[in-house]
């Protein structure tokens, strides 16, 4: 597919996305919106890659390998197989694809997110004292020991890295939103064989 259409999967994921962040003004959703990326579900590699972690504190797994391996700390949104929308934490290499090392392969079907580097999470954990106990950059009893820094003001560019496909590519200018064009997520998705609209979502919480 090319680069500037969405699967229908990604369509149903930024789609709810937005709707988390207009109507109730979550604010790790505003920031995933602004600033956000999509990724590619991919197989976990069979070598070359860390172990995966046990189920769940899908943020600890990913900052761990994450700093075994180059590439990208993600923390947003993943669309399940089951059609929930639940915030997550994984990995990403340079191309842009998921390393996920708290779900199984074919757990989720599309990723959104922000890609951070190691050192700026790190750096996040020493200046809130969660480390043994982290949450997630994007977390709101994180950002509360962090006067909001990041809510306020987004990610900053030394803590970003350029992994994914820019989420601003599939958004209107001037319209002082991040809502994905619909005509052009339609054309996306026409022609597949089930439509956005056929996807189910619903919230879960992350895994802690």
């Amino acid at each position: 597919m090319p680069d500037d259409l969405l699967t229908a999967e990604e369509y149903a994921l930024v789609d709810a996305v937005t709707a988390l962040a207009t109507t109730t003004g979550c604010p790790a959703a505003r920031v995933v919106l602004a600033q956000g990326r999509l990724f590619t579900p991919t197989p976990w590699p069979r070598s070359g890659a860390p172990r995966r972690g046990a189920p769940g504190r899908c943020h600890r797994n990913a900052l761990r390998v994450a700093r075994l391996l180059p590439g990208a700390y993600v923390e947003g949104y993943a669309l399940t197989a089951e059609g929930a929308v639940r915030a997550h934490a994984w990995c990403a290499s340079a191309d842009g694809t998921v390393l996920d090392p708290a779900w199984p392969d074919g757990e989720a079907r599309a990723y959104l997110g922000v890609p951070m580097a190691t050192e700026f999470v790190l750096a996040v954990q020493q200046r809130t004292l969660t480390k043994t106990r982290f949450r997630g950059v994007l977390d709101e009893g994180v950002q509360a020991r962090d006067a909001g820094r990041v809510f306020q003001a987004g990610v900053p560019l030394h803590g970003r890295l350029d992994v994914g496909r820019p989420l601003a590519s599939f958004t209107r200018s001037g319209s002082g939103s991040t809502s994905v064009d619909r005509d052009r997520r339609r054309r996306a998705c026409a022609g597949r064989a089930h439509r956005s609209a056929a996807v189910p979502t619903r919230f879960e919480p992350a895994d802690r």
